[in-house]
């Protein structure tokens, strides 16, 4: 009995070592075929894991960051755009116009019917009213009675980009100064309505700011007023 036990021994011995080879240099496949183990076959840990993520969402953030100053950067130089256009063409067309035989008359709907306005600049029938790419409302308008015959009313919206494009539209009247008598910057909130008069260079005298000399630091003070104030805010061009 003993030489019978021995040999069960043995041999239950002998098949557990070979189960236990078996499993260290075998590994089944999904559909029982036996696959060779590699020696390179190795895993990752939680946190290597968490910490590839975490240099993902780092770089991804950076990117949106980017991305938004990058479209930002592109509305604003298309804004700029249009506004020059916008003026040059208001310009234009008010010399074949006859001036309002009383109070105000618009225009808006004319420039949109002579293919006037630029492409980021669009008409709403509505409100007889223009909308740049930022939706601030322009008008082109004349007055019977007013000193300066004609005029584009910019109303600036104190929630977008309101410092930038502030700073648009001064550089835009600063490139017009030959052809503006004023840029006006009004405060729809206030008494005195008028805050700030920039002449151009028909009524530029040393006693006024003109539009042709006013600095960047003198742009950057006007803009910040408008950027802090919750108040609504309007720029006249006037020619």
């Amino acid at each position: 009995m003993k030489f019978y036990e021995l040999r069960r021994s043995f041999f239950r011995k002998k098949l557990q070592i070979r189960r236990h080879f078996a499993t260290k240099c075998t590994i089944r496949g999904t559909r029982g075929a036996k696959l060779p183990v590699d020696a390179t076959f190795s895993g990752r840990s939680m946190v290597e894991m968490l910490g590839v993520l975490a240099i993902i969402g780092v770089l991804s953030v950076g990117a949106i960051s980017g991305y938004s100053k990058a479209m930002m950067k592109y509305r604003l130089n298309k804004q700029a755009e249009a506004l020059n256009l916008l003026l040059a063409n208001s310009i234009q067309l008010s010399r074949q116009l006859p001036k309002s035989p009383s109070g105000w008359t618009y225009y808006n709907e004319m420039l949109q019917k002579l293919n006037l306005l630029p492409d980021t600049v669009y008409y709403d029938k509505t409100s007889d009213r223009l909308f740049d790419i930022f939706k601030n409302n322009i008008r082109f308008y004349s007055n019977s009675s007013s000193e300066y015959s004609y005029g584009l009313i910019f109303s600036l919206s104190n929630t977008t980009a309101s410092f930038e494009v502030c700073q648009n539209i001064i550089n835009v009247g600063k490139a017009f100064s030959s052809e503006l008598l004023r840029l006006e910057r009004n405060d729809n909130t206030s008494e005195a309505y008028v805050v700030k008069v920039l002449w151009g260079d028909k009524e530029c005298t040393a006693n006024r700011t003109c539009l042709k000399d006013v600095s960047l630091d003198d742009i950057s003070n006007i803009c910040e007023a408008t950027d802090k104030d919750n108040t609504s805010f309007t720029f006249g061009f006037a020619w």
